[in-house]
């Protein structure tokens, strides 16, 4: 029952994404090119999220109905506490888009790389190890994004 419960808000909470996903590429400006445009892809892969998720919700529905004492009692404290490290990589993913345009994204990726570790890590042994790990993938993805792809990264104030 209780993962019941759970597949319906999640897959409300994936549907409520989806359609802002959508609402956002749709901001993709298009430039007429006679090619598939920009929004192509990531239209596609939203409307597989959506599907899924609404396959995940006629599902969840189907199981609730068949099992006695279906009704949707859930703590609204006891869910933020279970789901803590979920909601918090969230926040963390916003505040390193928000950071992305002020920093730039060689800083604010270090950041959100080293910060994203310390919630979800379990054994934070040798920290040094693991902050000279992100600092090597960061500057190598940006090396690759920057020259070998001609894809312009946000700079900041820092980088």
């Amino acid at each position: 029952m209780v993962k019941a419960k759970r597949d319906l808000i999640n897959s409300v909470v994936i549907l409520a994404f989806s359609g802002f996903a959508y609402y956002g590429s749709s901001l993709i400006s298009e430039r007429n090119l006679g090619k598939t445009e920009a929004d192509f892809f990531p239209n596609i892969m939203i409307g597989v999220i959506a599907f899924l998720s609404l396959c995940l919700l006629a599902n969840s529905i189907v199981r609730m109905k068949k099992e006695k004492d279906s009704h949707l009692n859930i703590s609204i404290r006891k869910l933020l506490q279970e789901n803590k490290k979920v909601i918090l990589t969230f926040i963390l993913f916003g505040l390193y888009v928000l950071l992305l345009g002020y920093i730039g994204y060689f800083p604010s990726s270090i950041l959100f790389l080293i910060t994203l570790y310390l919630v979800l890590a379990t054994n934070k042994q040798k920290m040094w190890i693991v902050c000279l790990g992100f600092i090597a993938l960061t500057l190598v993805l940006y090396i690759v994004f920057q020259n070998a792809l001609s894809v312009f990264l946000p700079t900041g104030v820092f980088f």
